[in-house]
C-alpha cells in the first residue's frame, strides 16, 4: 500500500533488550510455580552401541541432596515407536540397549544442579559392547542391526512419497557427455547460544512445561503422550529462546520425562543441558551421501540429471529420516528445464546422534547437488558455468510450470534473475581478474561461485496462522501470534505488518 512501512529499512525493536538488559531464558526463569524446583541430570551412555547388563544406583542414592533416581524400569516406560517406521522403537531412557554416545539412561533428581551432577557420576551402568555402525554407506549392508524390529538398518525410502529407484547408467543412454561425482553433505551439530533447557510442574491437575523450543504447539502432543494425559491437560510456555536453527522444533527424551519426574518427586523440576551434552544430544543436521550424475551435449544442453542419496538418520527415526526423501528429492530439478530427472533416497540408522531438521532441512542439500552438477558439466565441456546455467534455466513463465520431478512453480524469470545478479557482481570483470592472476602466476587465487535456485518454504507448517491485535485507548497495541521467535526478529516483523494495516507507529506495538 502507498506509504506502507513494509519494505522499508527499520531498526529491530527487540535488539536493545537482548543486547543490554537481556531476555529471560529458561535456566534463569523467574516463575512462582517453579519455586522450590529440584534439578535433574542424566547419566548417559559412554558407548555408541551395547547391551545394558545392569544399572547400579546404590552409591548414587546416598549422595547429598538426592531426591530420586529413575530408570526406564522404575518409571514403567514403554518403547516409543518412530512415526516413520514402527520397527524402530526405544524407551525414553535406554533400557535394553544403548545406541549412541550420550543417550540418557538414568535420571537423577536432586536439590541442586551440582548435587544432581555429582550423584549422576556415581551411577554405574554395565554395558556389553556391540559393534558400532557409524558409516551410513556401511549401514545399508551391515549384519549389525541397530533395531532388530526394523529388519535392517534401512528404515525409510523415498518411495513413501512417490519416488522411484534410479536406473543407473542406462538412464544416460544417448547422452554425448556424462559426468558423475560423489559428495558428502557432512553431519553438523547445531550450536544455539542457549542449549536445551526445560522446567515442569503440576498445577491444579494440569502439566505446565516451560520449553526452549521453536514449536510450542507441536510439543503439546508428545508431552501429553509421554505423561498419559490429554493434550488439553498440558500447557507449554516458551520464554525467550536463544537460538534453535531447526534442532529445537521437536521434543527430546529429557523434556518428555519432566512431567513424570515432577509427579513422582512432588516437586517442580528443572533441566538444563551443558554444551557437551548439547553437542551429543541436540539433534544433528545434514548427514547425506550423494551420487550425482548429469548428462547432455557439448553445446551445453543438459537433458538428464540423476541423484542417488543415503540419508543418515542417526540412532532413531526423527524428522531427519525423511528430509532427503521429502525435500531433497523434490528439489532435485532445481530451476532447470531438465527433460529427465531421477532422484531416490534411502534412509539408514547408525550409532550416532539422531538427525533432525537444521537450517533448510534437506533443501540446501538438493541445491548443493544440483549446482555441483552444473559446475562439473561446465568444466567437462569447457564452458563458463554461468553460461551453462543460462542455457538450461527454465524460460520465463507467468503460468505454473511443472518440473521433471513433478514440482509446480507458480511464476519465475530465472534467466533475468541470473543476468541481474551477474551484472551487480561485475561477473565479467571478476573473470578477467581471475584469468590475469592465473597468467601472472599469482599466489593469491580468485575463486568465483555461481548458484541459482529456488527453495521450498513453509513446507512443514499449516497454510495459515492466527493472529490478534488489541488496540488500547492510549493508542498502543498488543499483538498475539502463535509463532515462536528465536532470533528472526518477529517483534519487528509483526509490528511492521500491524503498522501497515493500522497506521500506528511500530514502536507502539508489543
Amino acid at each position: 500500500m502507498a506509504g506502507s512501512i513494509l519494505g522499508q529499512q527499520v531498526l529491530r525493536k527487540e535488539d536493545p533488550k537482548f543486547l543490554t538488559t537481556g531476555g529471560e531464558y529458561l535456566a534463569d526463569i523467574s516463575e512462582p510455580l517453579l519455586e522450590g524446583a529440584a534439578h535433574v541430570v542424566f547419566a548417559r551412555s559412554p558407548m555408541a552401541h551395547g547391551t545394558i547388563e545392569s544399572i547400579d544406583i546404590s552409591e548414587a542414592e546416598t549422595m547429598p541432596g538426592v531426591i530420586g533416581i529413575y530408570t526406564a524400569d522404575s518409571l514403567g516406560l514403554e518403547p516409543t515407536k518412530s512415526n516413520f517406521n514402527p520397527g524402530v522403537a526405544r524407551t525414553l531412557l535406554a533400557s535394553d540397549k544403548v545406541r549412541w554416545v550420550g543417550e540418557p539412561i538414568v535420571a537423577v533428581v536432586a536439590e541442586t544442579y551440582s548435587q544432581a551432577t555429582d550423584a549422576a557420576q556415581m551411577v554405574f551402568v554395565d554395558i556389553d559392547p556391540l559393534p558400532a555402525v557409524i558409516d551410513m554407506k556401511e549401514a545399508l549392508t551391515s549384519s549389525t542391526h541397530i533395531y532388530d524390529g526394523a529388519g535392517s538398518n534401512a528404515v525409510f525410502d523415498s518411495a513413501a512419497f512417490g519416488g522411484q529407484p534410479t536406473t543407473g547408467d542406462a538412464f544416460f543412454e544417448g547422452c554425448e557427455v556424462v559426468v558423475s561425482t560423489e559428495a558428502l553433505n557432512q553431519r553438523v551439530a547445531p550450536c544455539p547460544l542457549e542449549p536445551r533447557a526445560a522446567a515442569a510442574t503440576w498445577h491444579e491437575g494440569r502439566l505446565y512445561e516451560w520449553l526452549s523450543t521453536q514449536h510450542a504447539q507441536g510439543a503439546v502432543g508428545p508431552i501429553a503422550g509421554a505423561n498419559g494425559i490429554e493434550a488439553s491437560e498440558v500447557r507449554v510456555i516458551t520464554p525467550d529462546v536463544g537460538g534453535g536453527f531447526g534442532a529445537k522444533i521437536g521434543c527430546f527424551s529429557e523434556e518428555l520425562l519432566l512431567g513424570l519426574l515432577s509427579k513422582d518427586s512432588g516437586r517442580p523440576i528443572k533441566f538444563a543441558e551443558t554444551r557437551s551434552e548439547s553437542m551429543m544430544n541436540l539433534g544433528h543436521g545434514r548427514a547425506q551421501h550423494q551420487v550425482i550424475k548429469v548428462g547432455g551435449s557439448r553445446d551445453g544442453k543438459i537433458t538428464h540429471f540423476q541423484l542417488e542419496m543415503i540419508q543418515d538418520s542417526g540412532a532413531f527415526c526423527e524428522v531427519g529420516t525423511i528430509l532427503g526423501a521429502l525435500f531433497t528429492r523434490r528439489m532435485a530439478a532445481g530451476v532447470y528445464a531438465f527433460d529427465n530427472v531421477e532422484a531416490h533416497c534411502a534412509s539408514v540408522v547408525t550409532n550416532t546422534t539422531p538427525v533432525v531438521a537444521y537450517r533448510g532441512a534437506g533443501r540446501p542439500e538438493a541445491t548443493a547437488a544440483t549446482e555441483r552438477a552444473m559446475d562439473l558439466f561446465a568444466a567437462e565441456i569447457g564452458m563458463d558455468p554461468a553460461e551453462v546455467r543460462r542455457k538450461n534455466l527454465i524460460a520465463p513463465f507467468n503460468e505454473p510450470h511443472t518440473t521433471a520431478i513433478g514440482e509446480a512453480y507458480d511464476v519465475g524469470d530465472f534467466v533475468g534473475s541470473l543476468d541481474r545478479a551477474l551484472e551487480h557482481a561485475g561477473y565479467e570483470g571478476l573473470r578477467a581478474e581471475q584469468a590475469q592472476r592465473r597468467a601472472d602466476g599469482s599466489s593469491k587465487l580468485l575463486g568465483i561461485g555461481v548458484c541459482t535456485y529456488v527453495e521450498i518454504t513453509g513446507g512443514a507448517g499449516a497454510p495459515e496462522e492466527d493472529a490478534k491485535i488489541i488496540i488500547h485507548p492510549d493508542g498502543t497495541g498488543t499483538i498475539y501470534t502463535g509463532t515462536s521467535p528465536h532470533g528472526q526478529g518477529h517483534d519487528t516483523a509483526w509490528s511492521m505488518i500491524a503498522s501497515a494495516q493500522t497506521g500506528i507507529d511500530i514502536d507502539k506495538f508489543t
